[in-house]
């Protein structure tokens, strides 16, 4: 996974973590958090040549699911 941070991170506020696979939704996620002006860290996933997500996105959420974000503790996955 590679981290990438949005150039609107404040740094008294713990960014949202986006698990971005290729080739999924997360795209739209990353449109509505920048729209919202909402500070963000982009963890970019990779599916492999089965174009399944790989499994360290299992560790994650545990179907796997993309997009998810991370804020605290707390972890939602598109429903």
């Amino acid at each position: 996974m590679t981290a990438i941070q949005n150039a609107t991170t404040d740094s008294n506020v713990p960014p949202i973590k986006l698990y971005w696979l290729n080739d999924s939704r997360a795209d739209r996620i990353l449109f509505l958090l920048e729209e919202l002006q909402i500070s963000y860290v982009i963890e970019k996933v990779q599916r492999g040549p089965d174009k399944l997500a790989p499994p360290e996105l299992k560790q994650i959420h545990p179907l796997g699911k993309s997009p998810v974000i991370k804020d605290g503790d707390r972890v939602v996955a598109e429903s």
